[in-house]
């Protein structure tokens, strides 16, 4: 991975760190699918797009990957540094299915809870962001 690209992760993973109780493997800042004007995500969903509770997360949500857990965060964007405000949800890592799909310039995932909540999400992935949204999804297990 590129050094600049490292950077950018570590950033934020430095950034919610001191709110987790273990080590962070992965960090990144995600809005709410369709938020940014996306169509497309109802296709990867086979048209179902009622009942996701992506609402239930604030939108942008920071999003932070340990061995165990994922964990939702609440936070203020700052130019390139990260405020995080409070923790908003955790998961075991092994009761969440993560599915992707790339369209265009941005990266849609689904976090499928095995309980039955579905939080459908959204990264850019422009401007050389592909490699580093590929390494937060694969932390998470997709």
């Amino acid at each position: 991975m590129d050094s600049k690209l490292k950077e950018q992760m570590a950033k934020m993973v430095d950034a919610v760190q001191p709110h987790c109780d273990e080590p962070i493997i992965a960090a990144m800042t995600c809005s709410h699918a369709g938020s940014m004007g996306a169509t497309l995500f109802s296709k990867f969903l086979d048209g179902a797009g009622e009942g996701f509770r992506s609402n239930a997360l604030p939108n942008p949500v920071f999003i932070a990957v340990g061995k165990n857990t994922i964990y939702a965060f609440k936070y203020k964007p700052s130019w390139f540094k990260f405020k995080i405000k409070k923790e908003v949800a955790r998961w075991p890592i092994d009761q969440v299915v993560v599915t992707s799909e790339e369209t265009g310039r941005m990266c849609y995932f689904l976090l499928s809870m095995k309980s039955g909540e579905e939080y459908a999400l959204e990264i850019p992935i422009m401007m050389g962001g592909k490699e580093l949204v590929h390494m937060f999804l694969d932390a998470m297990g997709e």
